[in-house]
C-alpha cells in the first residue's frame, strides 16, 4: 500500500506540473501578441531602424497613426548642441505652417504648407492645423546604430536566448536590447540607466549587485539574468506581454495605475486612452518600437546588406576566495589588462586603478582555452591577497576650511573631489561633514604574510631591523633593485607567504 501510495502521489504530482506548466510557462513563451491597431507605430519604428539615418529624422504626429510630415537632415551624433537647435527649429518651421493654414483658412501660401495641407485628412479644417501642431515631434534616425547593434549582438545572443528560453519567456525579447541600448554594453542614459538592458540604479539593486566596487548593470551575461527575471515577475503581476514589456520602461507600478485608471488590461485601450503625466510618448511605443526592432533583428539581412555579426564570447569564470588587488592578479595570472577590462565590465574604475580589491565571491570573467585558470587562481601568494576590502580614505571637513584647499591638502582636483561626494556646489559644505576621498586607505589584513607600509624618514635597513629580518632578505623577497629609493606609502613584504590552496569554478556560460 505505501508503494502504491507514493505511485499515485507522484502521479498526480506528474499531472500538475504538466498542468501548469502548460497555463503558465508555456503560454509565456508564445510569441508577443500583435495588435492590428499597433501597424502603424510598428511600421514607423521600422523605418526609423533601417531606412533612416543618424543626421536625418523625421517630423510627425506623436499620436496614431504617427503620420510623417517631413524629413530634415541634422549634425551628426556628437554635435548635440548643433543638432538640438536644429530640431527645434525644424520643429517650429512645421508648427508656423500648420498655425498659418488655420489662420488662413486652409489656403495654403507657401510650398512647405501645400506638402502639409496634402498629408492632413481630406476635410481638417483650421481646429485639425492647430492641434497638429501641437503634436507635432521630432524622431532622429537609428539606422547605422541598429546595424552596429546587429553586430555586436552577436557576442551575447546565445547566451540571452539560452536564458529567455529557461525561463520560459517569448523569443522576441533577444530584440529588447536594440531598444535600450543598441547591444552597448556600457551604454548610460541621462537618467542615469545603464548598460544592455539599461537597469537604473535602483531598480538593478533589486536583481544584482549595483555599488562603487562592482556594478553587474555592466556585465552582458549576469545583467541578462537579471532582464529575465525582471520581465517574468512584470509578467506573473501584470497577466500580459503588452503591458508587462511597457512596464520596462513605464515601470510595474505605473502600469498597474494604468490598469485601474482604464478599468481594465486591454493593451490597446491603455495606449490610446491613459492619459497618466508620466506615461509620455516613449511609454506608449516601447512595446510596439520592440516590435519592430524583433521584426527587423528576425530578418536582418533584409535590411542590411552584409550583416557580420561579432563571435559569441563565452570566458570562463573563476569565484576569487579572497579580496584581491588587480595588480596581484596581472602579476600571478597569464592574461592581458585590455582582456580583463573586456571581460569584467562590472569592475569599478576604483579597481583598476587599485584603491579597491575585486570583492570576495566575485566570479572573474578569463578567456575561454586551455589555460587552468582555477589552478592559477588558487596559486596566487597569500601575501597579495586580503581577508577585507580595502577601505576608503576619508576627511572631517574643519570649521573654515574650503573644498579647494582639502583637495590640495591631498593632491586631488576640486571636481574629482565633488564627485567622489556626490557635491554640487563647491560652497555648499559644512564642519564636520565626512568627505571621501578619491584615494586608497590603509591595506587590510592580507590572507599569508604581512605587509609594511613605508613611512617619512624609513630606511630599509632600519624596515628590516624592526622586523627581525637581514636588509639583502628584505630587497631579494621585494625584487628592489635600488633600497635606497623607497616611497613614502609604497608596501612592502616583510615575510614569506603561504599559497591559496582552494578556488571554486563556475561554469562556462
Amino acid at each position: 500500500m505505501i508503494t502504491l501510495h507514493r505511485h499515485l502521489l507522484l502521479a498526480f504530482a506528474l499531472a500538475w506540473l504538466m498542468l501548469a506548466g502548460s497555463i503558465g510557462p508555456a503560454l509565456a513563451r508564445d510569441a508577443l501578441p500583435r495588435p492590428a491597431e499597433l501597424e502603424p507605430a510598428i511600421d514607423f519604428w521600422t523605418r526609423i531602424y533601417t531606412e533612416i539615418p543618424v543626421d536625418r529624422g523625421l517630423i510627425h504626429d506623436s499620436s496614431d497613426p504617427m503620420t510623417v510630415y517631413g524629413e530634415v537632415p541634422i549634425a551628426e551624433p556628437g554635435e548635440w548642441r548643433i543638432r538640438r537647435q536644429q530640431v527645434r527649429a525644424a520643429l517650429d518651421a512645421y508648427r508656423q505652417a500648420f498655425t498659418s493654414l488655420a489662420e488662413q483658412s486652409m489656403r495654403a501660401e507657401s510650398a512647405l504648407q501645400a506638402r502639409l495641407l496634402a498629408r492632413l485628412p481630406e476635410h481638417a479644417d483650421s481646429d485639425t492645423a492647430r492641434a497638429t501642431a501641437e503634436r507635432l515631434r521630432f524622431q532622429g534616425g537609428l539606422r547605422e546604430r541598429f546595424r552596429q547593434g546587429l553586430e555586436r549582438s552577436g557576442r551575447w545572443r546565445a547566451h540571452i536566448e539560452g536564458i529567455l528560453a529557461d525561463s520560459a519567456l517569448p523569443p522576441e525579447l533577444v530584440a529588447l536590447p536594440h531598444v535600450e541600448s543598441s547591444f552597448n554594453p556600457v551604454a548610460r542614459s541621462h537618467a542615469g540607466a545603464a548598460g544592455l538592458w539599461q537597469f537604473t540604479v535602483g531598480t538593478g539593486r533589486e536583481y544584482m549587485t549595483v555599488n562603487r566596487v562592482v556594478d553587474e548593470r555592466l556585465d552582458p551575461w549576469r545583467s541578462t539574468e537579471a532582464a529575465a527575471a525582471l520581465l517574468t515577475q512584470n509578467y506573473e503581476r501584470l497577466q500580459n506581454w503588452p503591458i508587462a514589456v511597457t512596464a520596462y520602461n513605464h515601470g510595474r507600478n505605473g502600469m498597474l495605475r494604468a490598469i485601474k485608471a482604464v478599468g481594465d488590461r486591454d493593451y490597446v485601450r491603455i495606449r490610446s486612452e491613459y492619459t497618466g503625466s508620466r506615461f509620455g510618448f516613449a511609454s506608449r511605443n516601447f512595446y510596439p518600437s520592440l516590435l519592430a526592432a524583433a521584426d527587423v533583428d528576425a530578418d536582418a539581412e533584409r535590411y542590411f546588406a552584409d550583416i557580420e555579426r561579432d563571435a559569441p564570447v563565452r570566458p570562463i569564470r573563476v569565484e576569487l576566495p579572497h579580496f584581491t588587488p588587480m595588480k596581484t592578479l596581472l602579476a600571478g595570472l597569464d592574461v592581458e589588462l585590455e582582456a580583463l577590462e573586456a571581460l569584467n565590465p562590472s569592475l569599478g574604475p576604483a579597481v583598476w586603478d587599485e584603491r579597491k580589491f575585486i570583492p570576495k565571491g566575485f566570479r572573474l570573467a578569463l578567456p575561454a582555452g586551455d589555460e587552468d585558470w582555477a589552478g592559477a587562481v588558487a596559486a596566487l601568494p597569500g601575501s597579495g591577497l586580503y581577508q577585507g576590502q580595502r577601505p576608503d580614505r576619508q576627511h572631517a571637513i574643519a570649521q573654515g576650511e574650503t573644498l579647494s584647499e582639502i583637495a590640495n591638502r591631498y593632491g586631488v582636483g576640486v571636481e574629482t573631489l565633488m564627485a567622489s561626494n556626490g557635491i554640487a556646489n563647491a560652497n555648499q559644505i559644512r564642519a564636520g561633514q565626512q568627505l571621501r576621498l578619491p584615494s586608497a586607505g590603509a591595506m587590510p589584513t592580507p590572507v599569508g604574510g604581512r605587509h609594511y607600509e613605508v613611512r617619512p624618514g624609513d630606511t630599509l635597513g632600519a624596515i628590516a631591523q624592526r622586523h627581525g629580518m637581514a636588509t639583502d632578505d628584505l630587497k631579494a623577497l621585494n625584487a628592489l633593485d635600488n633600497p635606497d629609493r623607497l616611497q613614502v606609502g609604497q608596501e612592502l613584504r616583510i615575510d614569506g607567504a603561504p599559497r591559496v590552496a582552494a578556488v571554486d569554478t563556475g561554469e562556462d556560460l
